[in-house]
């Protein structure tokens, strides 16, 4: 039953109809040749034996699927939280998610009751620092940041902490993603946070089928996923789509190509590329000082770096380069992403700004 309700909530959330199928893939991160976190495994072998089988946190968990971004780990989820991670490494920094009946209390009940578990004698309740709309499990949700002394129940008592909160309302449930821990940590991780969030997505083997798809060229090189088509460079191998991605090519011997659709701001996304290759944040102003290209689907962003690549599984490329485009568009982003060692990207990157400029919408 849950696994029915899952379906019929995220089909609300993000429209199912003519585009069902783009708007789905859309909500999914493919990071350089990672794979996603697979949660249809058996219990002991996902949360040790310790895990009571048949339990709802366990049911619910199991139809979804997610991104673990580079540095945090899953870790025995309990009740009531579907998933729980450690953060970079941190023990006293986690994120979870929790679904809860119905309105789960409400949306400004639980921000104002977040903000009374971060705050102090002096101030009973901590004021909330941020607040705007970020894609969890496929629908807009309401991020929260809170500054303050957090206590939550059971966990480490921290004075300088920070709270990012999401809430998610659907039609039968409410979704709350959140990330805990001491303050300059979780803003360092947030556009991880954001990225996990957007990653969030319904098991394959439980998502929609198309209503119906834009046509795509399979002809001539010609590739397409639900509703885009690009040209492949010759040579290149096509490794057909993962479950992650609308395609995947093998460049050269060491190198490897993405072409993948998910939510998130331009800005976020860039980040966490740079983030994957040992790079800081660019900020508004290094973010609009990046290259653009004309393309079939409007303007690229460009983003390159180079430095030692960590995907997402822990695999790492040293002396590598990454080089990718980010297409905005009005309901997802589009990626092209290239990583592999330095020189064999360079020699490569003719070929990938030419696929990036044949990305167009239908067929020919």
């Amino acid at each position: 039953m849950l696994r029915t309700v899952l379906v019929v909530c995220l089909c609300f959330l993000v429209g199912c109809g003519r585009d069902s199928t783009a708007t789905i893939e859309a909500r999914r991160v493919a990071p350089a040749a990672s794979l996603p976190v697979i949660v249809g495994a058996t219990s002991d072998q996902r949360f040790g034996p310790s895990r009571q089988p048949g339990s709802s946190t366990q049911k619910a968990s199991e139809s979804l699927v997610y991104e673990l971004p580079p540095g945090w780990k899953a870790l025995p989820a309990k009740e009531p939280r579907l998933f729980n991670l450690e953060v970079a490494g941190a023990q006293n920094c986690n994120a979870y998610l929790v679904m809860l009946p119905g309105a789960g209390g409400g949306l400004e009940a639980n921000i104002e009751r977040w903000q009374q578990q971060m705050g102090s004698e002096a101030e009973p309740a901590a004021e909330v620092v941020e607040r705007r709309q970020v894609l969890l499990l496929g629908g807009q949700a309401t991020l929260v940041v809170i500054d303050g002394h957090y206590r939550g129940m059971g966990e480490a008592d921290l004075a300088d902490a920070r709270m990012v909160g999401a809430i998610l309302p659907a039609p039968q449930f409410t979704l709350f993603a959140k990330m805990t821990g001491p303050r300059a940590l979780v803003e360092s991780e947030t556009p991880a946070f954001e990225a996990w969030c957007a990653s969030l997505a319904l098991s394959p083997e439980l998502q929609p089928k198309p209503v119906a798809s834009l046509p795509g060229a399979s002809s001539g090189g010609a590739g397409g996923g639900p509703g885009f088509t690009w040209d492949a460079p010759e040579g290149w191998r096509d490794l057909g789509p993962r479950s992650m991605r609308l395609a995947s090519f093998a460049v050269g011997e060491h190198c490897e190509c993405s072409i993948s659709t998910a939510g998130g701001s331009p800005e976020a996304n860039a980040d966490r590329w740079l983030g994957q290759m040992g790079a800081g944040p660019l900020g508004a102003e290094g973010f609009g000082a990046l290259a653009r290209m004309s393309t079939g689907l409007g303007e690229a962003v460009l983003v390159q770096a180079d430095g030692d690549w960590r995907g997402m599984s822990g695999e790492t490329i040293e002396d590598a380069r990454l080089v990718g485009a980010i297409l905005p568009l009005p309901r997802t982003n589009v990626f092209v992403k290239l990583w592999g060692p330095r020189d064999e990207v360079a020699a490569a990157q003719e070929d990938f700004e030419q696929l990036t400029r044949s990305l167009r919408m239908g067929g020919r």
